[in-house]
């Protein structure tokens, strides 16, 4: 047989009933599974949603009923381990009919390729609510795995699914994502399935698929991008603020949201290019950085999946590690220099404040990437703040300018001039973010200032 490829987008009915109605939105690979039905009512069943998936030019697999599907014409069938002990491998071998299976461990899996099955489902990869299963929850990880194992073959993702964690599921390396309860429990099923069709839209015509520039990523095509109209000066860390990594993927995936990212981290370490470097990602904002007012075409972003102030819990070491190897590889094929290593907070002071004054800057210097400060406590300086005005203030504002933050150099300590503070402080002086000028972080600066000679 020639080799397969499956729809990114597989729905499961229990009724053939449901075809008439979600075939039209355009659903090309569906599995009927139905239950305690008797024989007549099953072919009945299976002839019915034969008839309408030739119409529709969906590509039909039945559950289960090998024999029916034989007898009815049928050229898919769907068979579980249970199935597995009493299905006729080789009649349906020699009646043409393909052959998928369920396995939820190595064992599985083993039979599963013993069988040379024409795909392999794995299961559940979230909790799900169709059923109680023996398995516990098999997880984004899961999927890298099993598909390194069985290569061409086609591997479907089933279990919890929704098009937001289909996208992970499919960016971890399944070749289709199958949903049942997301799709037939949902008020408008129609509309779920037209949402599904449109997430899924990238994997089915691969539009957006390129090759990552980074050997370690894996390709998660985001929409959301457009020509780069600056060189390549630095490079930009953010958090993604959301609660997990599957809604992040969502979020900088779907077109309606218009903001993506280059790269996204996850927490195990596992990395996603959304956006080819030679193109401007959506991540920055209305921001400024050493008088580059563009700095969508001026960077480079990685979103690190992290829930961000709500929750201000470490960054995990497998993460920063990722993260730090991802920037190296970043900064030495564009030549990025250390101080070009930037927080969203900084290239957007008072509006973002990711990646916030936990991440670890220390540690990402020691492996290697951007800069800090020397630690000099700057005892006996004097603190300036909101509404001082004079020379060390002009002085404080030419330094934060000389660096790169946009400060207005008014002699005035404002409100533009707390949030630069704020920032520089968020990034090289984490202990305590006030924006009030002390002793430590006007040496600091000073000290930064110098490192780069643009002093003034």
């Amino acid at each position: 047989m020639t080799a397969l490829k499956l729809d990114p987008f597989y729905l499961i009915v229990d009724n053939a009933d449901w075809l008439s109605r979600l075939l039209p939105q355009g659903v090309k690979l569906v599995q009927l599974r139905v239950k305690d039905r008797d024989e007549s009512d099953m072919r009945a069943q299976i002839a019915t949603a034969r008839d309408i998936c030739a119409r529709h030019g969906a590509q039909l697999v039945v559950n289960d009923y090998w024999r029916l599907a034989i007898e009815e014409g049928c050229d898919f069938v769907h068979l579980g381990q249970g199935d597995l002990d009493s299905a006729d491998i080789p009649a349906l071998r020699r009646a043409g009919v393909r052959i998928g299976v369920s396995t939820h461990d190595q064992a599985e899996l083993d039979r599963a390729l013993s069988l040379e099955a024409d795909y392999v489902a794995l299961g559940p990869i979230y909790p799900t609510l169709l059923k109680q299963m023996a398995f516990a929850p098999q997880g984004l990880a899961r999927i890298g795995a099993w598909k390194a194992q069985i290569g061409e073959t086609p591997l479907v993702a089933i279990g919890g699914l929704t098009p937001e964690r289909a996208i992970a599921a499919l960016a971890a390396g399944a070749d289709s994502a199958c949903v049942v309860t997301d799709i037939l429990r949902s008020a408008a099923p129609e509309a779920r399935a037209r949402e599904w069709l449109s997430t899924t839209q990238p994997w089915r015509d691969g539009s957006g698929f390129f090759k990552p520039d980074f050997t370690g990523a894996r390709v998660c095509p985001s929409p959301n991008h457009g020509a780069r109209l600056r060189p390549i000066s630095s490079l930009v860390l953010h958090y993604t603020g959301m609660p997990t990594a599957e809604s992040a993927a969502a979020l900088l995936c779907h077109p309606d949201s218009e903001v993506s990212a280059h790269y996204v981290v996850n927490e195990d370490g596992s990395v996603l290019q959304l956006v080819p470097e030679s193109r401007r990602a959506w991540h920055a904002g209305k921001s400024f950085w050493a008088g580059e007012t563009d700095m969508n075409s001026a960077s480079i972003g990685v979103e690190i999946v992290h829930p961000g102030h709500n929750d201000p819990r470490p960054y995990p070491a497998a993460q920063i590690e990722a993260t730090a190897a991802l920037a190296r590889d970043i900064c030495r094929r564009h030549a990025i220099p250390p101080e070009r290593v930037l927080a969203h907070s900084d290239i957007a002071p008072g509006r973002k404040r990711d990646p916030g004054e936990f991440f670890p800057w220390e540690e990402f210097a020691r492996l290697g990437v951007g800069r800090v400060a020397e630690e000099n406590p700057g005892l006996g300086a004097t603190t300036i703040a909101l509404g001082d005005e004079g020379t060390k203030v002009a002085s404080l504002q030419r330094d934060l300018a000389a660096y790169g933050y946009g400060v207005d150099q008014t002699g005035v300590y404002d409100a533009q001039t707390v949030q630069a503070v704020e920032a520089f402080q968020r990034h090289f002086r984490r202990a305590r973010v006030d924006g009030r000028a002390d002793g430590e972080t006007r040496v600091a600066l000073a000290h930064l200032v110098a490192t780069i000679g643009e002093r003034v």
